[in-house]
């Protein structure tokens, strides 16, 4: 059912200037949610565009008539800490602030919160602070147990 939605939906949502991050069909408090996360390809949204798509959307899945429960559709941004999920995506992010978390500690560092310096193959470089010093933690995506944006203050 998502494969089909994702299918139907994609057409709008990039006609839009937009990008699909994820699609999730879950249940919540008994309650059926489509959640529609979008964005736009220079990395902002906006309300007027998440309106439009979210009515596109709606008219759409009602040709489609693949969901037969009752839901609730949303259609809205990842969220500026939205989770870096992939190699790839890892790659974009370059020259971002990120927060990482490490299977194994690198150094006795095993979660840090700095700048992304490169993706080189699968190796990932992070400039950090430790109390006020500038460190660099190197290390193999396979390390990796969670890395998302971040917000810096």
């Amino acid at each position: 059912m998502i494969e089909t939605i994702r299918k139907a939906l994609l057409p709008i949502i990039e006609d839009k200037g937009c990008h699909l991050y994820d699609l999730v069909y879950e249940q919540e408090k008994g309650e059926n949610y489509l959640r529609v996360f979008i964005e736009k390809n220079d990395g902002t949204l906006d309300m007027d565009t998440c309106v439009a798509v979210s009515e596109l959307v709606s008219e759409k899945l009602d040709e489609i008539d693949v969901i037969k429960d009752e839901y609730y559709l949303e259609v809205s941004s990842p969220g500026v800490e939205r989770e870096i999920r992939s190699l790839d995506e890892a790659k974009q992010a370059v020259g971002e602030y990120v927060y990482i978390e490490l299977h194994n500690a690198v150094k006795g560092v095993s979660e840090a919160e700095g700048t992304l310096l490169s993706v080189e193959e699968s190796t990932l470089t992070i400039r950090h602070f430790v109390k006020g010093v500038k460190k660099t933690l190197v290390t193999d995506y396979d390390n990796v147990s969670f890395l998302r944006y971040a917000v810096k203050f």
